[in-house]
Order: structure tokens, then sequence, then C-alpha cells
């Protein structure tokens, strides 16, 4: 009898160790998911984990003072015409930073034929195309696949599944088009221009999705901005915020808000390198420069 529970107890301590191992090589290969684990234990700050997984990535095409910097667990994804820092918990972006010049706004690119990707080889998994299915929302791209008429395979790449939000069909096909356009015609005034786009959830999250659980955003934010081409810094900077609501009209002055109002809603910090007396100033003005 005491050989019998003799070896019970070894069986039993195996197999647990087995499991263990098991959880923790899965957990050590999915970053994401064991930096939120530690995140919700309190073993690391939220502020540690976005700086470790930037670390971790490549090297951005971005100047460092300019990519926000969020609060929030994620993935930063680094593609060939911008970056984004991908959040499992909404199944989308929190932004999309991109360089828009004047040249990428003319040419022959269509994005007749070009099909959603979903099979994006990533360190997170994305939403999936039948999640927006019958939902009454658009798949709408964040960085958008107008500012690249000049090379298709750019254009392609804005129809990553990472790339894409729950936007209200009626705001996507039209407000927001306007202003995206408007976003191009100041890249050909201006030479070039940087963009921050993303979503912002100011209540509790309303979901939809067939498979995932995507988190419907209450508003969407874009911040247009130049650099000075002597430091490299942030100016002539100007901010939208409008809500995820049917909206046919954009107007400039209506939707024109400052960063404090972004970072508040948002949890993104914005331009954080900066000194903190241009930093202050940059946000809170509504807009700065002649747009």
């Amino acid at each position: 009898m005491a050989y019998r529970n003799s070896f019970w107890r070894r069986y039993f301590g195996s197999a647990a160790a087995f499991l263990v191992a098991l959880i923790l090589i899965y957990l050590l290969n999915n970053a994401n998911i064991f930096h939120t684990i530690l995140a919700k234990l309190s073993f690391q700050t939220r502020e540690d984990i976005a700086v470790d997984q930037s670390a971790s990535g490549e090297e951005s095409y971005y100047p460092e003072i300019i990519i926000p910097q969020p609060q929030m667990a994620g993935t930063w994804i680094h593609k060939p015409n911008f970056l984004l820092f991908y959040d499992t918990d909404i199944m989308q972006a929190r932004f999309t930073l991109h360089k828009l010049e004047a040249s990428f706004t003319r040419g022959d690119a269509n994005r007749y034929g070009i099909r959603f990707n979903e099979d994006e080889v990533l360190e997170t998994k994305t939403a999936w195309y039948s999640d927006y299915s019958g939902t009454g929302y658009d798949r709408g791209h964040l960085v958008p696949a107008g500012d690249f008429k000049c090379c298709q395979t750019d254009m392609v790449e804005t129809f990553s599944m990472s790339n894409i939000a729950p936007f209200d069909s009626v705001l996507n096909r039209y407000a927001w088009n306007e202003l995206e356009m408007k976003t191009r015609s100041w890249a050909r005034r201006l030479g070039t221009v940087y963009v921050i786009t993303g979503p912002v959830f100011e209540h509790r999250f309303k979901y939809i999705g067939r498979y995932t659980e995507v988190s419907v955003p209450t508003h969407f934010f874009k911040i247009i901005f130049t650099l000075s081409g002597n430091t490299g810094i942030p100016k002539n900077i100007i901010a939208f915020l409008m809500p995820n609501e049917p909206m046919y009209k954009f107007t400039q002055e209506r939707s024109t808000v400052n960063l404090d109002k972004i970072e508040q809603l948002s949890g993104l910090d914005f331009f954080k390198m900066l000194p903190d007396e241009l930093e202050n100033k940059l946000e809170a003005a509504n807009q700065t420069g002649g747009w």
C-alpha cells in the first residue's frame, strides 16, 4: 500500500511539473500574453512593458522623438511603410505612424482586387476578416491606402488586418475620408508630413466579432505635423478627434483639438522626449502653423 501511494505521488508530481513546463514555454513564446500577466500581477509596470517591447523590436525608420509612448501592453509592428502598436485586448492598433511625402500621393497604384491580409507573420494574432462581417462597421484603414498611390506594394500593405479598425460606415466613407484627402493635400503643399492615427475608447467598450472580440472605438484621432529641418523637432502640429458615428461632412474647426485632449483619452504620451517646456507648448496648442 505504501508502495502504491508513493507511486501515485511520484506520477502526479511528474505530470504537474511537465504541465508547468509546457505553460512556461508557451508564455515565453507569446511575449504579449506573458507581459500582460506580469502587469496584472504588478510585477512589471505598463510603462516598462511599452519600453521593453519597443527595445526588442526592429530599428525604427522614424525619429524616436516622434514615436508615441503607450501606457498599456502591446506589440510593436514594423511595416515597410508604417509603424503601429497592436493591442490584443482591443484587437486593433493603439496607433499607427507613417511618413507621407508628396510623391507618395501620386501614381497608378489602385486598390481593386486587393484582399485584406489576415495571414500576417506577426508575434501576435489579429482580428479575422469575418469578425467584421454583418456588423455594420467598415474595415477601416488607420493608415489610408490612398496615401500610397505611388507604389502598389505599399498600398497592399495597408490592407493588413493589423491596420484595420471598426469604423462607422458613414464616417469612414464621408467625413473621415475628407480628412484623409485633406491630409494628402497638405503633404503635396508642404512636401512631407508625419501622421499618427488611432482609436479612442471614452467609456465601456462595445464589441463586435464572430471569432474574436474586437472593441469598437467611441472616437478616432489623427495628428499631422512636420519636422524642423535643422533640429528634427515636431512643428506645425494639428490634431483632430471625431466621434465614431455617422458623420457626412468634415469640418476642420469643429474637429480640431489639442494633444492634451487626445493624450487623456488615448493613454498615449506624445513627444515625451522633448524638453518639458516645448512639449507642454505643443500639447496645449489647438494648432500651430498655417494649416
